[in-house]
Order: structure tokens, then C-alpha cells, then sequence
């Protein structure tokens, strides 16, 4: 938040379904200036907005949403973005197969599979299920143009291909 207070002009909108994330981002949003920060307490899956926005983004969330159900919620950010609006969101190249990535990946999800075996209510965290073939296509379904831009501060795979993307989707519309 304190970096996009640094970009933005207007008001920058924090929104999380977590009451308690929302707390933590408050308390680290400290940084004194900028525009006026409001933060609400929403589901990404249904936000509370009309076309109110320039720029949506979001980072190290897209874990905590199952494949089926991108659809709604790229619709969801489209309908927030003015016409010309951007949502931008970082992606990093899978763990290659057979690498300790890979494998600890797999774990990982394989971990979280069995938590939401045993308890409830379960907790959705399966970040190797967001591919940016996927995420391509969903974003297009949904009304974007989309960008691809190389962030080479995360370093280049052996390939020579980046480890990670910036995703910059476009809303139809020229912004006013």
C-alpha cells in the first residue's frame, strides 16, 4: 500500500475477506502522505464496487482461488475497472519437474490437500494451480487484452526465459 500510495493520485482501496489481513495491512501501511487509503472487508469473488477503479492489482493472493473459479473473478475486477482500467499481478514461471521446487510444491499441496481432508473449514492454498496458459485465456473470457512483461530483477531461468512476468490486462475503453 505504501508503494502505491507513491503512484496513486486520487485514493488507493485496500480490500481483503480477512479482517485480521486487513489489520496487519493497516499497521505496516505507515508511511505518512500520498493519497487517503480506505480499507474494506470484501470477497475478491463479489466486490462491493461499481466501475470505480484505474488500477487493480494484486500480489501473492491467487493462490487462495480454485482453478474454476477464475472466470468470476477476472469478471469481478473487470467490472470494478474503469473503461482503460489495468489489473496488474506478478506471475513466476513454474518450478521446472524433478527440481527441489518442483518437488516442495508438490508437498506443499500435497499438505494442504490433506489439512482439507481432516479440517474444517478448509483453507485453499494451491499456488501450483494458477498457470499462466490458464490465467491467459481466463483473462480474455473475461474481456481483457493482455501484456506480458519480463521482470529480469527475478533473474532468468537456464532457457534464458524470465523467472518471473508482470501481467498487465486491459479493460476495452480509453480511459478519461
Amino acid at each position: 500500500m505504501d508503494v502505491l500510495r507513491t503512484v496513486c493520485r486520487e485514493q488507493v482501496t485496500g480490500v481483503d475477506i480477512s479482517t485480521g489481513m486487513l489489520a496487519v495491512a493497516r499497521e505496516r501501511a505507515v508511511r505518512p502522505g500520498g493519497p487517503p487509503t480506505a480499507w474494506v472487508r470484501g470477497d475478491a469473488r463479489d466486490l462491493p464496487f461499481g466501475p470505480a477503479f484505474d488500477l487493480v492489482v494484486s500480489f501473492g493472493a491467487f493462490g487462495h482461488f480454485l482453478p474454476g473459479e477464475l472466470p468470476g473473478l477476472f469478471a469481478q475486477v473487470h467490472s470494478v475497472l474503469r473503461p482503460g482500467g489495468r489489473f496488474a499481478f506478478p506471475i513466476g514461471a513454474p518450478a521446472r519437474p524433478g527440481s527441489r521446487g518442483y518437488w516442495a510444491l508438490l508437498g506443499f499441496d500435497a499438505a494442504m490437500r490433506v489439512r482439507n481432508a481432516v479440517w474444517r473449514p478448509p483453507f485453499v492454498m494451491y499456488y501450483r494451480d494458477f498457470r499462466l496458459g490458464d490465467v491467459r485465456r481466463e483473462l480474455a473470457r473475461a474481456g481483457f487484452s493482455v501484456e506480458l512483461y519480463a521482470l529480469p530483477e527475478f533473474g532468468r531461468r537456464n532457457d534464458g526465459s524470465p523467472r518471473c512476468r508482470m501481467v498487465v490486462a486491459t479493460k476495452p475503453g480509453s480511459a478519461e
